[in-house]
């Protein structure tokens, strides 16, 4: 077999056709240097296994040129990845690398199981691909944001069974679940997971969003926020839900104690 030495293409000597690890080179020569592997190949060389599906996606910065044939996709991007280098290869985080996938993929079953191999095999949070997905064009994301969403029922779903049988366990009543709190002027305060009026006990465990609970500073703000009004607040790590029950039933038992031995402050259910 003989090469056209006019032009810069990579043509595979092999009966067997081209590796993985060779269409990835043969790829980012026809890019600009700028370019970062995403999809499917950054998933593999990530470590994550995902089988191909004959074409490279490459995304560029928005001033490069983009490409689109049948074995190479180069994407123009205002999001550039920041690259892991790979065996070799700049490549997209798994997290942008699954979004990217997804939005190539043709069926439902396709995204189930992209999403799957990047969050059990991957360690991919689910909150990671949701921000991804903030950023990402919105053509080809239909049956991604359908598959989160059943995926995000699921999650609440648990954890909401969970965090009420930790209320059970911990001998409290029954608190009202996702309540909106105002004070008596009609000033918003917040919504909580739970709220026991007859002490003005809130306690949020983020069961509406478990994959993105709220740390650090927006989490301390809302605390102040209640306490200044006179609310007990207590919040809960979701992960806490499940992975340190004991000692979060022993929190809540001490929340609703503090509640109880102070005049219950003048706010209300909206």
């Amino acid at each position: 077999m003989r090469t056209n030495q006019a032009t810069p293409e990579i043509i595979q000597l092999t009966e067997s056709g081209p590796g993985r690890l060779s269409r990835l080179r043969a790829a980012l020569r026809v890019a600009h240097p700028d370019a970062v592997v995403t999809g499917r190949e950054a998933l593999w060389l990530n470590g994550i296994a995902v089988a191909p599906q004959g074409t490279v996606h490459l995304v560029v910065p928005l001033k490069r040129p983009s490409r689109a044939d049948g074995s190479v996709i180069v994407e123009r991007t205002p999001h550039m990845p920041d690259p892991l280098w790979r065996r070799g290869f700049p490549t997209a985080a798994p997290a942008r690398a699954a979004v990217d996938a997804c939005r190539r993929a043709s069926t439902v079953d396709q995204v189930r199981e992209l999403v799957s191999a990047a969050v059990h095999r991957g360690g991919v949070r689910m909150g990671e691909l949701h921000a991804e997905l903030v950023h990402a064009p919105s053509r080809g994301t239909t049956l991604l944001r359908r598959t989160l969403a059943e995926i995000d029922r699921g999650v609440r779903a648990v954890s909401a069974r969970a965090a009420a049988d930790l209320v059970d366990r911990a001998g409290l009543p029954p608190p009202r679940w996702t309540a909106r709190l105002r004070t008596t002027a009609d000033v918003h305060l917040a919504v909580v997971d739970a709220w026991w009026d007859e002490v003005a006990l809130a306690w949020d465990c983020d069961l509406h969003q478990p994959w993105a609970p709220r740390a650090g500073t927006p989490a301390l703000a809302r605390a102040a926020r209640l306490t200044a009004v006179g609310i007990v607040p207590l919040h809960t790590d979701p992960l806490r839900i499940r992975g340190d029950q004991s000692t979060v039933i022993t929190e809540l038992r001490g929340a609703y104690r503090l509640a109880t031995a102070r005049p219950r402050p003048e706010v209300v259910m909206a």
